[in-house]
């Protein structure tokens, strides 16, 4: 458990010039920060496909932030946009294809199992069926204490879906902020989403968090969000606990039902 004040916030920009035609490039980013979790951006400009082979060691979620695609997986087929989670069933293969002319943008997240985990696993089997792949303005909205009413949440990829992980989204207008606060119990990850600018902080420490980024939450640092007036904060949050009994942690989050 961390208890002494963030020196840093881990930061990586992604670049946004758009790829060359027929090239597949895979960028690890912030490696290291989180143990047992890896996570790359990768850029794929069309036409080229990536193909994403099955993994029964390691949980994988993408997050398509830019570009179009098709998802091939065994006898499904999927269009998908920017602004997208997608996560194939444990061991599944995928491929990625991106039309001429195209540029995709995706952050792949490799999450390895524990022994604890696969048995969570097979609690819950129904969630292993099937490919789960969501719009992020279709995924159902929630309430927090430390948010404002004008901002707007949502979860992206619940609990028990992916074991000890969860991800959503925050979307506000300047100003607001996200109130601050600390959680010993997991580690986080910001993704700056289009238009994003805004200020990160924890403990004693601010860094300018803007659109197309990545920043790691320092463990057990206080930290908070904040948007001036006039601009935008967007995020993408993702939630990876140390053990099954801290995901209570999300009980704070007040699912507001019917939207």
């Amino acid at each position: 458990m961390a208890t002494n004040q963030a020196e840093r916030i881990p930061i990586e920009v992604f670049p946004v010039l758009p790829a060359a035609p027929s090239s597949v490039a895979v960028q690890s980013v912030l490696t290291g920060e989180v143990p047992g979790v890896a996570t790359d951006l990768i850029t794929i400009g069309g036409p080229a496909q990536f193909r994403d082979s099955g993994d029964l060691n390691h949980e994988v979620v993408w997050l398509f932030i830019g570009g179009p695609a098709a998802i091939h997986t065994r006898s499904l087929d999927y269009e998908v946009t920017e602004e997208t989670i997608a996560r194939a069933p444990l061991g599944w293969a995928w491929s990625i294809e991106v039309g001429a002319g195209q540029t995709l943008r995706a952050i792949r997240i490799r999450k390895e199992l524990s022994i604890e985990d696969r048995g969570e696993l097979a609690k819950f089997a129904e969630n292993n069926a099937a490919p789960w792949i969501r719009r992020f303005s279709e995924c159902p909205s929630y309430t927090e204490a430390i948010k404002s009413r004008e901002t707007v949440s949502r979860t992206l990829l619940p609990e028990n879906v992916v074991p000890r992980m969860a991800v959503g989204t925050v979307k506000a207008t300047g100003p607001d902020r996200v109130g601050r606060h600390k959680h010993p119990m997991l580690e986080q990850y910001f993704i700056g989403l289009q238009g994003n600018d805004a200020t990160v902080s924890a403990d004693a420490v601010n860094i300018r968090f803007p659109e197309l980024s990545i920043l790691h939450i320092p463990l057990g640092s206080m930290h908070g969000t904040e948007v001036p007036a006039e601009k935008r904060l967007y995020y993408v949050w993702l939630d990876f606990f140390a053990t099954k009994e801290d995901q209570e942690w999300l009980t704070m989050h007040n699912p507001i039902h019917g939207k």
